[in-house]
């Protein structure tokens, strides 16, 4: 190997750090936010993918209470553990629930129901959210990026 293989390998990886080092403070103010304590992260059980996505499985201070965290260019968000046996499916439990509450919030600006700023508003963000459930889903189902991981749909 060369030594400018080399050091791309080791700028990679030190990117790599960086990036999840900022995902775990990000998932950390949030899960706090949220009232949530985390306890310990279950490394084999997140899932990676710098710079897009990461999904972390949360072992919470809270008895019995362990949560999925997704962080990265999609929106952070949490749920609990229950819902997903690994990380593929935990992104498939997302992306529905994001499908859910755009749902949602078109309904609301259709009947007069604003909950956000003003319709316009509502409605950007209804829009930006299909459009990150939609990117979700593409990963979900993407086999060839799960096919090393040996993760199920």
């Amino acid at each position: 190997m060369s030594n400018t293989q080399t050091n791309t390998s080791e700028q990679d990886e030190q990117k790599f750090k960086e990036w999840s080092q900022s995902e775990y403070v990000k998932i950390s103010k949030f899960c706090n936010s949220k009232g949530y304590q985390i306890k310990k992260i279950d490394q084999p059980k997140c899932q990676l993918l710098a710079p897009i996505v990461a999904i972390w499985y949360v072992k919470t201070t809270e008895a019995n209470l362990n949560l999925w965290v997704i962080s990265g260019d999609f929106p952070t968000d949490l749920t609990d553990a229950k819902v997903a046996n690994n990380a593929r499916q935990s992104l498939r439990h997302f992306s529905m629930a994001w499908h859910m509450q755009a749902a949602k919030l078109e309904e609301g600006v259709a009947s007069g129901r604003i909950e956000l700023q003003d319709a316009e508003t509502q409605t950007k963000f209804a829009n930006e959210l299909t459009h990150r459930a939609e990117n979700l889903y593409k990963l979900y189902s993407d086999e060839g990026l799960w096919a090393a991981s040996g993760q199920q749909a």
